[in-house]
């Protein structure tokens, strides 16, 4: 806000003010010391600032920037379509809880999704924070808001072996290698096209995961845990092998996947509107996106009985309830397991009525609370 414009409404301000207190109105009085009473250092250009200009002034400049090419993106697309309309051009102090209650009350009630709302709360009060910590206030608002309780999600399904063998067998180099890779190491796509030969440790079969990429800008990978090794088997590290031997004078600092012509990396989503989804729906098979083989890799190692310790790692999340809330499905074969064996210990019951030798076998074989087997 440009010098003129603080001293043009500080004048109106002051006029209004002076006319209320003549006129007996107070309460006018007291609204600009409760507006005063919020700040920590307390100066005309605090109280006139609004919203907008803090992050525009402090926030983008001081904060966003420390923080993930990804997370300074997702912050961006949050600001200008939800949270500047409704509060861009008010005065910092002048937002309460009850403003941003009411605010996410409605966006809940317009049909967002419950993920989403909880998103733009979160940039909201990011702001809010850094305008605490720098001491233009001395409350978060945005920190009382509450949230109803997460809806139940179902989890989508997932394509079978055979279709995604048949999705390999349609695909062309080097789009087969980046969906098999995904599969057989459940690494985030953003790792998947930012893997140079040099993250390939031959020696001790095992792949590293050093770099993540968003829009052909470098990054590190989502956070520490997610520098990692994963481990390849042995037909992994031939399939590579085979795959980088034509690539023509491939060295070791070079991308994994590069673009048709050979000159920068690929873009995620066109890869998956352009070639994938495409192929998907000629096969006629389960809907594919990157996120789902990568839940596809990570209910494939719950089936097969690798503990939540070891997929946890593999997968680079920073906790195990991550990896069972969110990437664990239900496979089909596990499911036809878990109802095979319950109606086979009905089927059993039921023939026992008639046999007291299988009924003595089901009762021994039944364990009482408290009670040891010798």
């Amino acid at each position: 806000m440009k010098s003129e414009q603080i001293k043009e409404i500080t004048d109106r301000a002051t006029e209004q003010l002076v006319a209320a207190l003549k006129a007996g109105h107070s309460e006018t009085l007291t609204g600009y010391l409760k507006a005063i009473g919020r700040f920590h250092r307390y100066s005309l250009h605090n109280v006139l600032l609004i919203v907008r200009d803090f992050v525009e002034m402090k926030y983008k400049k001081l904060i966003l920037p420390l923080r993930k090419r990804t997370t300074q993106h997702g912050y961006k697309i949050i600001l200008v379509p939800h949270i500047f309309p409704a509060f861009g051009d008010k005065q910092l102090v002048d937002v309460t809880g009850e403003d941003v209650q009411e605010f996410v009350t409605g966006k809940l009630g317009s049909g967002l999704a419950w993920n989403t709302v909880k998103n733009i709360i979160a940039v909201f009060s990011a702001v809010y924070a850094a305008a605490v910590k720098f001491r233009y206030l001395k409350v978060n608002p945005v920190r009382s808001v509450e949230m109803p309780q997460e809806p139940v999600k179902f989890q989508p399904k997932l394509p079978s072996d055979k279709e995604l063998q048949q999705l390999q067998d349609a695909l062309d180099e080097p789009y087969r290698t980046m969906v098999w890779l995904t599969c057989a190491t459940g690494v985030r796509v953003s790792e998947l096209l930012a893997l140079r030969w040099s993250a390939i440790d031959w020696q001790h079969s095992c792949l590293w995961v050093r770099e993540a990429v968003h829009n052909r800008e470098i990054d590190s990978p989502k956070t520490h845990r997610s520098q990692r090794p994963i481990r390849l088997s042995k037909s992994d590290l031939a399939r590579l092998k085979k795959f980088r031997k034509a690539r023509a004078r491939s060295k070791d600092e070079d991308w994994l996947f590069l673009n048709t012509r050979g000159t920068a990396l690929f873009l995620a989503d066109n890869v998956l509107e352009r070639i994938i989804r495409p192929a998907v729906r000629k096969l006629g098979i389960t809907h594919v996106t990157w996120h789902l083989l990568r839940h596809w890799h990570t209910t494939v190692l719950h089936d097969e009985g690798v503990s939540i310790k070891v997929t946890q790692e593999r997968l680079g999340h920073s906790r195990a309830e991550t990896t069972m809330k969110h990437y664990v499905h239900l496979s089909q074969q596990a499911d036809a397991e878990a109802a095979n064996a319950v109606s086979r210990r009905l089927r059993t019951a039921q023939k026992a009525r008639h046999s007291p030798v299988l009924l003595a076998g089901i009762v021994s074989r039944t364990p009482i609370a408290g009670v040891q087997r010798a």
